[in-house]
């Protein structure tokens, strides 16, 4: 709790953190996240103040303050280091993913003098600081919600979490690398989301089936449908050839059904499944059926520590806060760093510049692309890049 301590009384005593003298600043870049600092500062003194190992054991911070520091201590380490010698100006502003704290914050006269503003994570306080930042033409980094209706029409936007468009796309090469010809089944429930996501396999595979000489059997299934029909998943499958089962449920309960359904077929037949990125994170679904197909799962986080950039972040982690980094540690790093790439080499409006081209960072990576409307109009730019990894002897294994 020490580290606790320390980060929020540094944003408690100023509004901003300098990796430089004042005379020299010449970038500004807010952070806007939910410290929820007052709170968290009762937890750290309750934490302090405990009689004992057990009660101070029962003592934690709110989980969105907690992975608002780690995420400004991964982007507080990324300017200590600063190798591009940049000027910047982090100003930290508590959000408390409050939507009248943030339009508070958003009032004031100084966050018109930012250069880049990052955050929030919630996508309501999300939606409401991206159309200030298109109203007042400051970059908006937001590396946390991957909703597609923050915004339109904002070339000052930059999603570096992909939306689901972009995990349905790489989940696609992935199938056209590895499963070329093979019998497909798309299969959904009847949710606006999942839909969504399984139109767009369908478009897809269409799409390439018209163009190529290996065709694939596409077979497009809604939960509507196979009730109309009086059919069920099982009766697609291919006895003789591959399968591939696409399933854009994003709930777990849904998810176990299905795969139970098909636990019996698994015997005789070649199944292999292929699942949203939020099953990652379900807490209903069922280990064992996921294991059981070797389904693959796309996420954007990926840390091989082998690597040395990587494994150096790691040890410098450690030895300045004292624990692992989290997801949201690699996260802040990795931003930041990205950050001070684009501004060094292209200057701040560096938007254009940076599309069509790789960053590698130490958990994360960035191909950021233009979205468009249907006049060609600039949306927001997105980050394209995720992992497709396959779950195998209860592991993790990243093949795409």
């Amino acid at each position: 709790m020490k580290r606790f301590a320390f980060a929020f009384l540094l944003i408690v005593c100023s509004a901003s953190a300098k990796s430089q003298s004042d005379l020299e600043q010449n970038i500004n870049i807010g952070l806007m996240l939910p410290f929820q600092t007052q709170s968290s500062l009762r937890d750290i003194e309750d934490f302090f103040n405990a009689p004992d190992y057990f009660t101070a054991s029962r003592i934690s911070l709110n989980s969105y303050s907690e992975e608002a520091l780690d995420f400004y201590e991964g982007t507080r380490l990324a300017l200590n280091k600063n190798e591009e010698k940049l000027h910047i100006n982090l100003h930290l502003y508590d959000c408390w993913n409050n939507d009248s704290v943030t339009e508070a914050w958003l009032a004031k006269p100084e966050l018109r003098e930012l250069d880049i503003l990052i955050g929030p994570s919630s996508t309501a306080n999300a939606r409401i600081v991206a159309e200030f930042c298109r109203k007042n033409k400051i970059l908006n980094v937001q590396p946390f919600t991957p909703s597609k209706s923050l915004t339109a029409g904002n070339p000052y936007h930059i999603k570096l979490t992909s939306t689901i468009d972009s995990h349905v796309d790489n989940m696609f090469l992935s199938v056209l690398d590895t499963f070329s010809g093979d019998n497909i089944i798309i299969y959904s429930p009847e949710s606006d989301a999942s839909l969504s996501a399984a139109k767009r396999f369908d478009s897809l595979f269409n799409d390439f089936n018209k163009t190529s000489s290996a065709k694939f059997t596409v077979n497009y299934l809604t939960t509507k449908k196979l009730t109309a029909e009086k059919r069920s998943v099982s009766s697609y499958l291919a006895p003789k050839k591959r399968n591939v089962l696409l399933i854009t449920s994003f709930e777990g309960s849904f998810v176990n059904s299905t795969l139970r359904l098909l636990m019996d077929e698994k015997k005789h037949t070649d199944i292999v499944v292929y699942g949203m990125p939020t099953w990652l994170n379900s807490e209903v679904l069922r280990l064992d059926y996921v294991n059981s197909f070797n389904t693959r799962i796309t996420a954007p986080f990926y840390a091989d520590t082998t690597k040395s950039r990587t494994a150096a972040f790691v040890s410098d982690y450690q030895t300045t806060y004292a624990k692992q980094p989290t997801e949201m540690s690699y996260m802040g790093y990795d931003v930041m760093n990205f950050l001070l790439y684009a501004l060094s080499t292209y200057g701040k409006n560096f938007t254009e510049d940076v599309t069509g081209e790789r960053y590698t960072g130490t958990g994360y990576k960035f191909d950021i692309v233009r979205v468009t409307d249907s006049n060609g109009n600039i949306n927001y730019y997105e980050n394209r890049h995720v992992n497709v990894f396959r779950i195998a002897d209860y592991r993790m294994e990243r093949i795409w």
